[in-house]
């Protein structure tokens, strides 16, 4: 064989080899060539994965013509049907109609039941979107919806035609609204529909959330089996909306509004969350099974919110206590167990001329200026103690990490590199004085 028929042959093959290679390109290659030209197809939306050489899959959406019959519909679902099929398939496709996206299925049975649930909810006028898939369980679909209007209401709407829908009596329904509503009766982990339980009936849960509703200026809210979280217009109604949620037995129930970030009579000092809620001195609070956290708070202001915390009976039973906010335009936060905030706390007016600031269980850090160190020292080493990490940074830029050790202080090799050393230096002579 000559050689130019050598380097023919070569190439040919290196040719081929490249394409196999691309795998997920060649499938979506494949599937738009086989749709072009398809009726009642607008666009193809299909990519290839190439996950391994030699190795990959495609995925993607076939965009049908608005206003595309059903029957005609069905019938390109039927093309595509065979390019979802088997144990490890070839194509991830979705059918998108008027709005409205449909998991394309192996099993006719389960097509059929999704483009008849399908008819039914893109000719509502109450959605943005709406996603059909298919979950566990025999022929459960799967409807996820954006609501353009009240999603309780689109909800009940959803439900009422998955009941008229054959193959879709079981099905979860999810529907958002913007960023703060949702309704969902089945199991809140929708990035993986496959997994979702059956649904299960709301209709207890949400009647009672009508009636909060219709007594309470509710501005978000998020319903789900078992579990129920508002977000008041106003701080005051917290106890109130509470109450009423709780009129619906099994389940949980978690309140915000105004100052209150995260409330509920479940948790530990709910008592003192609504207090500390009135004081003008802080900005936000909450309690949770990770302690109380009071935010907003200025650091002349930090003792008195303590006293007021430290006042109620039910703080000694917190795991933790947190206070942050600002001293002098900077931040700083303070927090440790009950039995040792309050050093932390009465140590912050004078910690505040070192801030940004932080004096908690794994930090005591501070901000300052190479003339201020010596006074700085004053104030945080009777605090360090012996073997507690302490981080001192400066206005230039430096940052000195050590461990102190009475009146030594220890430094790591790496603590001691030479552009820090100004500081390092200051802050050994203080200490050491």
């Amino acid at each position: 064989m000559s050689t130019r028929a050598v380097v023919m042959a070569l190439a040919i093959v290196l040719i081929a080899s490249s394409c196999a290679a691309n795998r997920g390109d060649q499938l979506a290659d494949e599937l738009s060539e086989r749709l072009e030209g398809v009726d009642g197809i607008e666009r193809i939306e299909v990519g290839g994965n190439n996950v391994l050489p030699f190795a990959g899959d495609a995925s993607g959406t076939i965009v049908l013509e608005d206003g595309i019959s059903t029957a005609r519909a069905a019938e390109i679902t039927a093309i595509l049907a065979s390019y979802v099929s088997g144990e490890s398939p070839d194509y991830e496709l979705t059918l998108e109609m008027d709005r409205v996206d449909l998991q394309v299925s192996p099993s006719e049975e389960s097509n059929a039941s999704g483009l008849r649930l399908l008819d039914e909810v893109r000719q509502r006028t109450d959605l943005d979107s709406a996603t059909i898939a298919y979950g566990a369980g025999s022929q459960a679909c799967v409807v996820e919806a954006e609501a353009s209007a009240d999603p309780v209401a689109v909800y009940d709407g959803l439900v009422a035609l998955r009941a008229a829908t054959p193959g879709c009596e079981r099905a979860g329904v999810l529907v958002t609204y913007g960023e703060g509503q949702s309704v969902t009766d089945a199991a809140d982990h929708w990035e993986h529909a496959d997994t979702l339980p059956e649904a299960v009936s709301m209709t207890e849960p949400i009647a009672g959330l009508r009636e909060i509703r219709d007594r309470l200026e509710v501005v978000g809210y998020a319903i789900r089996p078992g579990a129920l979280t508002l977000e008041m217009s106003r701080g005051e109604d917290v106890v109130a909306a509470a109450e009423l949620a709780r009129k619906t037995s099994g389940q949980q129930v978690s309140v915000t509004g105004g100052k209150i970030s995260a409330w509920s009579q479940d948790v530990p000092a709910a008592q003192v969350v609504l207090d500390l809620a009135a004081l003008s001195s802080v900005g936000s609070v909450s309690s949770d099974d990770r302690g109380l956290q009071i935010s907003g708070v200025d650091a002349n202001d930090v003792v008195a919110v303590y006293q007021q915390v430290a006042r109620e009976p039910e703080a000694a039973g917190l795991r933790r206590i947190s206070i942050s906010g600002t001293a002098k335009d900077e931040r700083y936060q303070v927090a440790g167990a009950p039995d040792v905030v309050a050093e932390r706390v009465g140590a912050a007016p004078r910690l505040a001329a070192y801030a940004p600031f932080s004096f908690t269980d794994d930090d005591l850090s501070v901000h300052v200026t190479i003339d201020e160190v010596s006074d700085m020292v004053e104030v945080i080493k009777p605090l360090a103690g012996f073997g507690r990490v302490v981080t001192v940074r400066d206005d230039q830029g430096r940052v000195v990490t050590f461990r102190s050790a009475g009146d030594e202080i220890e430094v790591s090799e790496s603590g001691r590199r030479e552009e820090v050393r100004p500081l390092l230096d200051a802050v050994w002579r203080a200490w050491q004085g």
